[in-house]
């Protein structure tokens, strides 16, 4: 616990209408349209915009560990710095070195912000689309605080995923090379 009396999540002077804490659960495909968009998932969409203080806007950042991208609310950009801004004073607390700016960088340098439309349509930043390879689908998972946002294949070939969702893409693609979804 924070020595300030703040839970993990709180901010000083935060926005009244920002939850605290979404829990994304869940999975979905979205195959991107004409103009190169991506459909956030229905439930997904609500808690984005439940987490962004009833704003339609959805932070995408890098994963730390996985070959994919994140996605998530205000909420959870704030717990980001916040639990940097904790881990600087237990550092402190402790008399260990602790490079906070470094580990902002790390963690908020890389988050792009984008707007999605009333139908959850977005626009994905064509870096964090490079940097996945991802061209016309992604595959949605929702895995508490943030949603991963995969290529199909890779998550297909990411070995530390759950067997079930690894098969569940697996027949996604099947079906989607024989052409029965587009």
């Amino acid at each position: 616990m924070a020595d300030d009396g703040l839970r993990p999540c709180e901010q000083r002077g935060s926005s009244p209408n920002v939850s605290e804490i979404i829990l994304f659960t869940g999975n979905a495909f979205s195959v991107a349209d004409g103009k190169g968009r991506f459909v956030l998932p229905l439930e997904m969409r609500r808690q984005v915009k439940q987490s962004s203080g009833g704003e339609t806007r959805l932070y995408l950042s890098v994963h730390g560990d996985n070959p994919c991208a994140t996605g998530f609310g205000e909420s959870h950009r704030r717990f980001l710095f916040t639990e940097v801004e904790e881990l600087a004073r237990e550092a402190r607390a402790q008399g260990r070195d602790y490079n906070a700016d470094l580990e902002l960088e790390r963690r908020l340098g890389t988050i792009e912000e984008v707007n999605f439309d009333d139908g959850g349509r977005f626009a994905m930043h064509p870096d964090i689309k490079e940097e996945y390879g991802i061209a016309d689908a992604v595959f949605f998972y929702g895995v508490g605080r943030y949603i991963q946002i995969w290529k199909p294949e890779t998550l297909v070939d990411s070995k530390d995923r759950p067997e079930l969702i690894r098969n569940k893409v697996r027949r996604w693609l099947d079906q989607r090379a024989a052409g029965g979804v587009k």
